[in-house]
């Protein structure tokens, strides 16, 4: 997970609608929801804990156990289902839904990133 000591900032989207913005300083995260809590708001209700962070990381994931899991993590060149450093590689993006990840910095849209 994000190293204590490291400040982190990412911005959670569906599609193109910025959903909240994540921000991680000395291993404490702040969440600020930019819509109300509802279908399109990974984290509703009012917890603000490094668990909840890492629960929807890890929901971006491939499932720990599938027969084909270390030829998809090495494409992505990474030695475990590390939450974190997936979602550097694949910015979030599943098939089954259209959250994604957008990092600091980064100047790009749903349509660079979606798989489908």
């Amino acid at each position: 997970m994000v190293q204590k000591g490291i400040t982190v900032s990412f911005t959670v989207l569906w599609e193109d609608t910025p959903v909240a913005e994540i921000h991680i300083n000395n291993g404490k995260p702040q969440i600020i929801k930019l819509v109300p809590d509802g279908v399109i708001q990974p984290f509703g209700g009012s917890r603000q804990d490094m668990m909840r962070v890492y629960d929807f990381l890890e929901s971006r994931c491939y499932e720990n156990g599938r027969a084909d899991l270390p030829e998809i993590l090495s494409q992505a060149n990474l030695q475990d289902n590390n939450p974190w450093e997936w979602v550097k590689v694949s910015h979030g993006v599943t098939w089954d839904d259209f959250w994604w990840i957008r990092f600091e910095g980064e100047d790009i849209i749903w349509k660079d990133v979606r798989v489908r």
